[in-house]
């Protein structure tokens, strides 16, 4: 089980000093966005069962042994068991998104709330490349606001887009006059 982070959001914004708290508040917002794009809306009951298991400051890693040695209430071993043991639950729970993937729905979702104005709000708070995600991000890791997998580096931010391209390529003028995003 990750440790209680010590700092806020805010905390870490200032200290970085790059970064508008808007910044991290978009970052927040557009990871869920990506994350419910990546891995579809959450499953109310394995969001509940999650909330269990850290309820009980238990560590997926130990609920083999415990559902073994039957110290798990029987609803909660039977919801383990269906989403296919701690294994598959672990799996289930696991909603990551890499850096990459990250990048391009940040992209989208700053499209879809400020549309062609969204390089300037983004610019506005400090962010001028795919990498500065990257720097956000992983200091929040490091203040244990976020979590990573072994094999996430800030490098899966670098050079992700273009700012201009990437945001100018998000619409397209059709021959009707409609632009599309």
């Amino acid at each position: 089980m990750p440790p209680k982070p010590t700092k806020t959001v805010a905390d870490v914004a200032r200290e970085l000093g790059r970064y508008s708290l808007s910044a991290f508040e978009f970052l927040h917002k557009g990871l869920d966005f990506t994350v419910q794009r990546v891995h579809g809306p959450p499953d109310p009951v394995l969001s509940r069962l999650g909330e269990w298991v850290e309820s009980q400051g238990l560590d997926l890693a130990d609920l083999e042994m415990m559902l073994e040695q039957e110290e798990i209430p029987q609803p909660i071993a039977a919801a383990i068991d269906h989403f296919g043991g701690p294994i598959g639950l672990r799996q289930k729970l696991n909603r990551h998104v890499g850096g990459r993937e990250l990048c391009w729905g940040l992209r989208d979702f700053a499209v879809s709330q400020w549309g062609l104005m969204a390089p300037a709000v983004l610019r506005s708070w400090g962010i001028r490349s795919t990498l500065d995600f990257g720097r956000m991000v992983f200091a929040l890791v490091e203040s244990g606001l976020l979590q990573k997998q072994p094999d996430d580096r800030i490098e899966d931010f670098k050079a992700v887009y273009d700012f201009d391209t990437a945001f100018a390529d998000a619409y397209k003028i059709s021959i009707s006059g409609q632009s599309s995003s």
